[in-house]
């Protein structure tokens, strides 16, 4: 008898056992099927407006300023331009993900902030934990909340507008944590983004009518905001985030737009799903649509976009005509891509097999991923979700969808970051449009409007959870929201403009006259030109640069004959003094094979000013080429180590012992200048020289 039971009791489990495999295969298989495909007979159109011809922007081209919305001028005006810095990455209580963290300040408070006044420090559940403030106000910002839960926010934010504010879904939003960001949030993690009937009523018209009030506030915020008197203390820019993640991949861009001529409703990812719907609604209704509208979109986060944020493979499927309208959209919009920002550098990866040349140290500074490391790849956009195990690898086709186009399983490339997108552009570029000719900004991507709050000794985390030290010192539970001690307090967004108005600003931004920082205020110079050795050397050095070359930005023929590059910075005189300066140059060679090299100009410790003149010896017209600049101070503690040490030894929170390390590189990158063979200007002739190098210092 108890063998007959024993025999029973085997079989039950094996069929337990058996059906597990079952449901396990099942839910294996139906998790990598992809519910949607994207619709490849869609013809795009090629950007037609005046304000999309890159020529206008290109070749060192100074147009003469002018205003395109009513303001006094500006009282200070710089010829040779000067170094301003601002914030374009700032979420507030409008941002969906935000509010259920605790954060309770809007974009009112954004510019009060980066104007150089205090405001409150937000803790878990909107608990007040003192008061921030910066150590100097910023020349401009942007507020750019989530576009795609505009009207989902608010609704589930303000009793008696909307009749979802009863909803389960506001109910949970309401009560915070991450069940609460979920609950809206988590639309953006799929293809096609569905909005809850339950907050949006019927056909989503309570969210669409709370978008366009929320939008309108936003706008109005940032025109209170704007010094429009001769002063020009101030610049507000109105903008958002458009947030599209499938997979947990960020696909993240800012919208920047010139002024307050914008149109009625911003388009998001629940209104345009697609980087080329976005793009061509930017065209129709912005550049097309509205006489005094421009606007430019920014990249972001893209190291962590599994190969998608600069991803060539996008389009396959698509007609010919198409694909090369879409480059065309991408080279007039993409102007700029964020490098830096809390969620780590985007500038380059150690180990890329696609992408010959020496390793990096400076690329592994506060790296967020890397080549094999183990991380939770999620899948989140399919039937099921599923949550696997990956050790980063490589993006290779085997992790590219064709249905979406997109790579999956939270891969990693070389495209994902500055270095290689630029060289896979240059790659497109042989044949067609270079669609990822971008310049260079960092921005903080602050979830508690604190609009460039980049110190590390006082930085207060990016998210309400963040704001005690114990906090920021938790060890990382994934990439995204959750990176706590392996964050960073983000960067600075830097450009070179005739004075502080909206419209020198977005025109040097659109000219991608800018640069990021990894925080200090560095100001680097870059320029091409015909330029003595010893210019460096003479007292209006800066005037002759402009005159005889074009600054970082431009895009120019390959050049016949040798060229100069006159690399410069200056220290931030409230940071460390700098230490080298750089030059990282990148090619794609007549077998089609991408390089990079970085080229020490200059390393000289305790430096104010690094200035150089190179020539560089191994250039070749025939090759397309880019250079950018790279400034880099004195390693400093990091903030982990800096605000540790700054405690008692008894009232240090048990996370001061980590892995981190002590110290760290802070950094300042010029936008490149781009040497493409074919029809584009040439440098002007001047004096020229065969010397290679010529340094003060």
């Amino acid at each position: 008898m108890a063998a007959k039971a024993l025999r029973v009791i085997g079989w039950v489990v094996l069929g337990l056992i058996v059906l597990a495999v079952l449901l396990y295969g099942g839910y294996r298989i139906a998790s990598s099927i992809t519910r949607y495909g994207i619709d490849k007979t869609v013809e795009i159109e090629a950007p037609s407006s005046p304000k999309s011809n890159p020529e206008y922007y290109a070749f060192g081209y100074q147009p003469e300023l002018t205003y395109s919305e009513e303001r006094a001028q500006c009282r200070e005006r710089t010829s040779t331009k000067k170094a301003m810095f601002g914030d374009l990455h700032i979420h507030t209580a409008i941002s969906a993900d935000a509010f259920p963290d605790g954060t309770r300040t809007f974009p009112d408070d954004v510019y009060k902030f980066a104007k150089g006044q205090a405001i409150t420090l937000p803790g878990p559940g909107g608990v007040s934990r003192g008061k921030m403030q910066l150590d100097r106000p910023l020349d401009f910002a942007a507020v750019t909340d989530h576009a795609g839960t505009f009207g989902e926010g608010y609704v589930c934010r303000t009793k008696g507008a909307f009749p979802g504010y009863d909803s389960e879904v506001c109910q949970s939003f309401r009560a915070g944590g991450e069940d609460g960001v979920r609950a809206i949030m988590g639309i953006n993690g799929t293809t096609r983004p569905e909005r809850p009937e339950a907050v949006c009523g019927p056909d989503n018209k309570d969210c669409l009518a709370a978008d366009k009030l929320v939008w309108q506030d936003m706008i109005r915020f940032a025109e209170e905001a704007y010094d429009k008197s001769p002063s020009c203390n101030f610049t507000s820019l109105v903008g958002y985030e458009y947030t599209r993640a499938p997979n947990a991949q960020h696909m993240h861009r800012n919208t920047i737009f010139r002024n307050a001529q914008v149109p009625a409703r911003a388009a998001s990812f629940v209104t345009h799903p697609t980087t080329y719907g976005l793009l061509s609604s930017f065209e129709k209704e912005c550049r097309l649509g509205i006489d005094g509208c421009d606007v430019i979109s920014i990249p972001h986060n893209s190291n962590i976009s599994g190969g998608n944020a600069f991803n060539l493979k996008y389009m396959d499927g698509f007609s010919e005509k198409s694909q090369q309208a879409f480059w065309m959209l991408r080279n007039a919009y993409d102007r700029l891509m964020e490098i830096t920002q809390h969620k780590g550098t985007s500038e380059c990866i150690n180990g890329a097999t696609d992408i010959l040349g020496d390793v990096d140290e400076l690329c592994d500074v506060e790296a967020i991923r890397r080549f094999g490391k183990a991380e939770k790849a999620p899948e989140i956009t399919s039937y099921l979700p599923a949550l696997k195990d990956s050790n980063s690898p490589e993006c290779s086709d085997e992790y590219s969808d064709d249905k979406d186009n997109l790579y999956k399983g939270f891969c990693l490339s070389s495209r994902d970051f500055a270095r290689g997108a630029l060289l896979e552009g240059m790659t497109q570029g042989q044949v067609g449009p270079n669609p990822f000719e971008f310049g260079f900004i960092g921005s903080t991507d602050t979830h508690i409007s604190a609009a460039g709050a980049v110190d590390e000794g006082s930085w207060k985390g990016h998210i309400a959870y963040e704001t005690d030290l114990a906090g920021r010192l938790q060890a990382e539970a994934g990439i995204g929201r959750f990176n706590r001690l392996i964050s960073n307090p983000g960067g600075l967004a830097g450009v070179y403009a005739v004075e502080n108005s909206r419209d020198a600003i977005f025109q040097s931004m659109k000219r991608r006259e800018a640069f990021a920082t990894s925080g200090p205020r560095i100001e680097p110079r870059f320029f091409a030109g015909r330029y003595p050795v010893d210019l460096c050397s003479k007292n209006n050095w800066l005037e002759i640069a402009y005159r005889d070359g074009t600054p970082m930005g431009s895009s120019l023929a390959a050049q016949p004959r040798g060229f100069q590059l006159l690399v410069q910075a200056k220290r931030d005189p409230m940071s460390k003094p700098l230490e080298r300066l750089q030059l990282i140059k990148g090619w794609i060679d007549g077998n089609g094979r991408k390089h990079s090299k970085v080229i020490d100009l200059a390393n000289a410790k305790g430096s104010d000013d690094l200035c150089v003149v190179y020539s560089d010896p191994d250039y070749a017209p025939s090759l397309p080429t880019y250079y950018y600049m790279r400034a880099v101070e004195e390693a400093s503690y990091r903030w982990s180590y800096r605000q540790c040490m700054a405690l008692p030894q008894a009232k240090r929170p048990a996370g001061c012992t980590n892995d981190q390390p002590k110290k760290i590189y802070e950094m300042a990158w010029a936008s490149p200048i781009w040497f493409t063979p074919g029809d584009k200007p040439a440098l002007a002739a001047s004096a020229n020289s065969p010397s290679i190098m010529h340094r003060r210092h």
